[in-house]
């Protein structure tokens, strides 16, 4: 490796690890606010949210990569073209691809990484942290409700909590299209919430059919999560997006978020590629003259591409944009940008 390289893949790398350093915690910092914000709230112990945390982690590292290396690549060549340092190497008869090299050979090697890691850990990651929330949720849901909450159970029925007294629960109401299930008193224990005292009404249209009082009964959990609605595909597997996007269009329905989210599992570690592409591109082009990209412009086209990201990723799941233009778009028109850039700038 000539001194060249090695000089440009230090300062770069130590750029990408401060960008990706502060991407993550930015990352991790949206699911402490969104998630267990109200988990803490209620009594959640700090181990099980370092867990969650931490399951979080492999995704934010995937996610944050290729931002934080457009990130450190504008913000190296913005500094080196500053103090004429990329002028210099011109002047030395260096050229342009020959600066584009090694950032290209790093922006694979992220590339790999992220892939791999995508692949790989993410889905067994998101899915176990997800469990996770559940199974606290399941052993001290107690601790999470409060008088008025609702939620279901594992047939979809509505349950509606009226009164949280000390360990009980009471003036419980369990609703569905069949029968309503009035029960004064209610404890949860291992997933399942147990009922005292009730009166059961069951239902033949719109009329009542049955009335009924029992001593007992139980009702099985399925899910008491505070979590927001996250996309399920991304604890998927390829081969499982794969088959499953297949077997949605045979049954004829829009597989648009699963396939946006299998042509993302390449396209997001490829942006690392493109970024390279791009930044060296757009550095040659402002150089000579009085231009200077600065930090703010640095953190104007990072913002852009995570802009046009969310925008294509939103509008390929909802089945408004074809999940493969959805997927590859912010790539394409970064890669054609810094094509015409790099073609354009001072030799």
């Amino acid at each position: 490796m000539k001194t060249l390289d090695r000089y440009l893949l230090r300062e770069a790398l130590g750029l990408f690890a401060g960008g990706l350093l502060a991407i993550v915690l930015l990352f991790l910092a949206g699911a402490v606010y969104e998630v267990l914000a109200p988990l803490v709230a209620k009594g959640a112990d700090a181990y099980t949210l370092l867990r969650y945390l931490l399951y979080r982690t492999p995704e934010a590292l995937v996610r944050g990569a290729p931002v934080a290396y457009l990130f450190a690549l504008l913000l190296l060549l913005s500094r080196m073209a500053e103090d004429a340092e990329l002028k210099a190497l011109l002047a030395l008869g260096i050229r342009r691809e020959r600066v584009l090299l090694p950032f290209l050979l790093l922006g694979g090697g992220i590339a790999l990484f992220g892939f791999l890691l995508g692949e790989g850990l993410v889905p067994r990651a998101l899915a176990a942290g997800q469990d996770l929330l559940r199974r606290q949720v399941l052993e001290r849901p107690r601790a999470l409700l409060s008088p008025g909450t609702t939620f279901q159970d594992a047939k979809g029925r509505v349950v509606y909590v009226g009164e949280v007294t000390g360990d009980r629960i009471g003036k419980l109401r369990v609703l569905s299209r069949e029968e309503v299930l009035l029960a004064e008193r209610g404890r949860f224990q291992e997933g399942v919430l147990r009922v005292e005292e009730g009166l059961r009404v069951t239902y033949e249209g719109d009329r009542p059919r049955t009335l009924t009082r029992f001593q007992r009964g139980e009702l099985v959990l399925k899910d008491l999560t505070f979590e927001p609605w996250q996309n399920p595909a991304n604890r998927m597997g390829l081969g499982a997006l794969r088959q499953e996007v297949a077997r949605l269009k045979s049954l004829g329905a829009k597989a648009g978020l699963e396939a946006t989210t299998y042509y993302r599992r390449f396209a997001e570690p490829a942006s690392a590629l493109v970024f390279a592409l791009f930044a060296t591109g757009l550095a040659f082009y402002l150089l000579g003259g009085s231009r200077s990209l600065g930090l703010v412009g640095v953190a104007v086209l990072t913002f852009f591409y995570y802009a046009t990201w969310s925008v294509g990723r939103i509008m390929g799941e909802q089945n408004a944009l074809t999940p493969l233009l959805a997927a590859w778009g912010p790539n394409l028109l970064y890669g054609l940008l810094g094509l015409l850039l790099l073609l354009g700038g001072r030799r």
